[in-house]
């Protein structure tokens, strides 16, 4: 495989990763445990500066735009379901204000970013 290739691959296992870490988020069993849940969430803001850095780090958006653009694009639809779920275990007394609004703020990144390429 090439560069770009594994790259690539790159980029789409880290989306596949975050977009598990937010299964387990959202799963039945995880329903009761809220501190796991807040854990997660930090792990899976993590990975996705990460791979904001890497792309940036090496260039990827000039060198393969297509696959940069649907990984940010993943990632949002991730954060925003996940929002959605930290929004009603709000409601029900919990407190996740620091996560939903990084979540809310990477999405206004990744939108703006989205918007320059």
């Amino acid at each position: 495989m090439n560069y770009l290739c594994r790259a690539s691959a790159y980029l789409n296992s880290m989306a596949s990763t975050v977009n598990s870490l937010c299964g387990m988020i959202l799963s039945d069993e995880m329903q009761d445990n809220v501190k796991v849940q807040y854990k997660i969430a930090v792990e899976l803001l993590d990975l996705e500066q990460v791979t904001a850095d890497f792309i940036d780090h090496m260039g990827l958006a000039n060198e393969m735009t297509h696959a940069v653009l649907k990984s940010k694009r993943r990632f949002m639809s991730i954060n925003k379901r996940l929002i959605m779920h930290l929004e009603k275990n709000q409601s029900q007394g919990y407190h996740f204000e620091d996560v939903i609004t990084t979540l809310k703020l990477e999405n206004e990144t990744l939108e703006k970013e989205i918007h320059f390429l």
